[in-house]
């Protein structure tokens, strides 16, 4: 029985993704020394700028104060757990955010 080593699979993995339509990058081209960084350390876990593009892109007729309360949920830790934060995370990503906003006839949604 064949398995697969991590190279392998990442690259079946990228490859994957690619043909989905995502966009791959190099991982050293936007790290804090890259040509392009999207992170000030490597501690940031989140590319902060891309999700918040992402936000507006994917929810255009919901209002910027409604994307800032989503984004602000998705970037504070839920839990000092980070197995429990990913699961969260994973939740928001398919589940949705519950956000209010005031619509213009007043009425909240």
């Amino acid at each position: 029985m064949y398995s697969f080593n991590e190279d392998e699979l990442e690259k079946a993995t990228l490859e994957w993704l690619e043909e989905l339509g995502y966009e791959i990058i190099f991982a050293p081209d936007i790290s804090p020394e890259g040509g392009y960084p999207e992170r000030a350390d490597y501690s940031d876990v989140l590319l902060e700028d891309r999700l918040q593009d992402a936000l507006i892109r994917i929810n255009p007729r919901i209002p910027e104060e409604a994307l800032f309360e989503a984004f602000r949920k998705i970037k504070i830790p839920h839990s000092p757990g980070l197995l429990l934060n990913n699961r969260n995370f994973q939740r928001m990503i398919t589940d949705g955010i519950d956000v209010q906003y005031k619509r213009e006839d007043g009425s909240v949604k």
